[in-house]
């Protein structure tokens, strides 16, 4: 078999076709990975996949692909076993190897409470295609260790198992990065020279937790929206879901319509306070914050005066309002997570699906009553919390009671911040061996605050003087969580990230967007550079408000 001898030829940047002569022996080559390689553990799929489109998961609907070169697929499973609770657990994972290769790696991270086998495509949510496995990259992904079948209590049900929780947390990402090496380095007779993490919210903060715990694995790592303090976010978002509860009026079903808590009309109305105070001061009123840190917004100037009900915000929904961007509070006055920062694209779709859901849903399905109000309990504290009735749970939670279940670990479970937080800023390994971040966060994140990604990296550069040198950070206004909203949310990061760690470009000052062309998006095809923060995008003085070229970074 010649398939090393064809893959030495095809690391090359061009990716000219694969040679016909060769298709054959790449065939074979990945046909024999079913028999196993370093660390792969038992193979369930060993196939090739002509070009075309690969299906996105869940809740991408039916027919939404990305497209694929042609490439091998593998999925496998590592460290089959049965938990405390008596079901069966393995770390699963999914590899697309191209038939034209790079020589470079990109492990994809995960997301919500992951226990999904997402494909395999270097795909970083609010990326300009094409993927990198389009790219030439090979591409890794993992559920993070979860059951094999979820069962009664769905995607929650694994952090019953402590080896589950710490899987998630970290545990899944080094042997699974192993084993994608080792099948890179089998089917190519090399391994990958350039290893990248690349992911948003869970996967932001496996990119920062990476950087932290596994320092060596990769050489550059890309982290969007990240989770890194998930445990104190999730207690956040449940005191503000304490307060929409309290508001929200009766639904069909007579029980609370947390939906319709804020009408369509209320975001706007501070969507447009927002816009009206904070727009102008990057030159150019065109429905864009970008000076983020200088919005001094306050949402007070929107309550009603007597005798006013329409175009203001009654005290109830008011104090609601400012609850969810001053961030919530125990009874001594420490805030539990983060402020937010406010910004228009609080009145996109994207929003309303964390924070509120859809109007008279039965039962209510806004994402921080599922996801979050679920992962917290389940997942985070310590020993777990299994209440059948999520929305019960959220209005019985205390803060003061509570919120400390996620800090002490108890029954054999350690604490949900020992195992899901990345808050170190010790990366001396990291950067000592020429290891680059890339931060990107949504200024109208609903789930995560952008402002407390801007102290992470706040701090990095009190420890590191020369910080700039191998982190840089990205905020997208307008945009929601890891996409969407109105906003330049279309960009490619993975091609700066790969240049910067190859050298063959400086750190980025700018990166280059676009506005998707989409119903939330009120100028389709707009661009905009993002800065490296603190630099803020400015309006040069003339030319049009569409084109990035009369914009520059101040």
């Amino acid at each position: 078999m010649q398939i090393r001898t064809m893959a030495l030829a095809a690391v090359v940047l061009t990716r000219a076709a694969i040679p016909s002569a060769h298709a054959e022996d790449f065939k074979a080559g990945c046909a024999a990975l079913a028999q196993g390689f370093s660390g792969s553990g038992r193979i369930v799929t060993a196939e090739f996949v002509a070009a075309g489109g690969v299906q996105l998961a869940p809740p991408a609907p039916a027919g939404v692909t990305s497209p694929a070169p042609d490439h091998c697929l593998i999925r496998g499973k590592i460290n089959e076993r049965t938990g405390i609770d008596g079901k069966p657990y393995a770390i699963g994972y999914e590899l697309r190897l191209p038939a034209t290769w790079n020589g470079k790696f990109v492990f994809q991270g995960g997301g919500g409470v992951d226990g999904v086998l997402r494909p395999a495509l270097g795909l970083v949510t609010g990326a300009t295609p094409p993927n990198g496995l389009s790219n030439g990259y090979a591409v890794a992904s993992t559920d993070s260790g979860h059951l094999e079948e979820p069962g009664p209590l769905g995607p929650y049900q694994f952090g019953l198992d402590p080896q589950a929780r710490r899987d998630k947390g970290y545990g899944s990402i080094p042997p699974v990065a192993a084993a994608a090496k080792a099948a890179s380095e089998k089917l190519y007779g090399n391994a990958p020279r350039r290893s990248y993490f690349a992911g948003c919210s869970n996967g932001g903060r496996q990119a920062m937790m990476v950087t932290q715990r596994f320092p060596e694995l990769f050489d550059g790592v890309i982290a969007g929206a990240p989770a890194y303090r998930v445990p104190l976010a999730g207690i956040d978002v449940i005191v503000q879901e304490q307060a929409l509860l309290a508001i929200a009026p009766p639904g069909p079903d007579g029980k609370a319509d947390v939906g319709s808590a804020l009408t369509d009309d209320d975001l706007k109305l501070v969507a447009d306070g927002v816009t009206a105070a904070c727009d102008g001061a990057d030159g150019a009123k065109d429905g864009m914050v970008q000076d983020v840190m200088a919005c001094r917004f306050d949402a007070a100037v929107l309550a009603c005066k007597d005798g006013e009900s329409a175009q203001c915000l009654p005290a109830p929904k008011l104090k609601a309002v400012k609850l969810m961007f001053d961030g919530s509070r125990n009874a001594m006055g420490g805030l539990i997570y983060s402020r937010w920062p406010y910004d228009p694209g609080l009145a996109a779709p994207g929003w309303r699906a964390w924070k509120l859901g859809t109007p008279k849903a039965s039962p209510p399905n806004a994402r921080n009553l599922t996801l979050i109000a679920g992962g917290v309990p389940y997942d985070f504290m310590s020993p777990p919390e299994t209440p059948a009735d999520l929305v019960a749970w959220v209005r019985n939670f205390d803060i003061d009671r509570d919120a400390p279940k996620v800090m002490k670990g108890a029954g054999g479970f350690d604490a949900g911040m020992e195992y899901e937080a990345a808050t170190s800023t010790d990366l001396d390994t990291f950067k000592g061996k020429g290891g680059k971040m890339l931060f990107y966060h949504g200024v109208a994140d609903p789930i995560f605050s952008a402002l407390d990604t801007v102290d992470y990296v706040e701090q990095l550069k009190k420890k590191y003087t020369d910080a700039d040198g191998f982190a840089r950070l990205f905020l997208v206004p307008g945009m929601n969580h890891c996409g969407g909203g109105p906003a330049t949310d279309q960009f490619d990061l993975l091609t700066a990230l790969d240049n910067w760690v190859e050298g063959r470009a400086a750190a980025p000052a700018t990166i280059r967007a676009t506005a998707r062309r989409a119903p939330d998006v009120p100028w389709p095809g707009r661009t905009r550079d993002l800065c490296a923060f603190p630099k803020v995008s400015t309006y040069k003085g003339s030319g049009s408000l569409e084109d990035a070229a009369n914009f520059e970074c101040r």
